[in-house]
């Protein structure tokens, strides 16, 4: 670790940039104008007590999972078959997103480095709404899916 003129301790962790993120709904690619994106995945965690031990019993439960997306509504009409297709629970087993982004720059200032992704499994649009503002008149829709399982690769 290097120390700077100032006394301040500093290491360069890496680079890594933006334009590397990508998110894939199956057979839809890009193109559904994302403006955000957030994910959960939690498990239930039960304690059990033993009268008269001091002993703590940990129990794990089943997991969940939520994918809150924030989305314009553009002119592609991909969008009535992604409705059609994550708004169905019958398609849930074949309904994934893959979420990745390629992670750091060689020494040559090109970005080479690994790829991260996480994979979200069997998911199911569980609400819509939408707003629009009259300033910009953009249509503006949350969208709320469940899923059943997370990997991360």
């Amino acid at each position: 670790m290097a120390q700077d003129v100032f006394s301040r301790q500093i290491s360069f962790g890496g680079a890594f940039s933006a334009d590397g993120a990508r998110i894939t709904f199956a057979e839809f690619g890009a193109g559904l104008l994302v403006q955000s994106l957030n994910y959960s995945y939690q498990q239930s965690i039960s304690r059990l007590y033993e009268v008269g031990s001091p002993d703590i019993y940990l129990v794990a439960g089943r997991t969940q999972g939520q994918v809150a997306m924030q989305r314009v509504i553009g002119p592609k009409r991909i969008i009535p078959e992604f409705y059609q297709q994550y708004g169905s629970v019958c398609n849930a087993g074949e309904n994934n997103l893959k979420f990745s982004a390629v992670t750091g720059c060689s020494s040559g200032g090109e970005f080479a480095g690994g790829k991260q992704q996480i994979n979200i499994k069997h998911a199911v649009i569980s609400s819509l709404g939408g707003a629009v503002n009259s300033n910009d008149m953009v249509i503006n829709e949350s969208l709320s899916m469940m899923f059943l399982f997370m990997q991360i690769v």
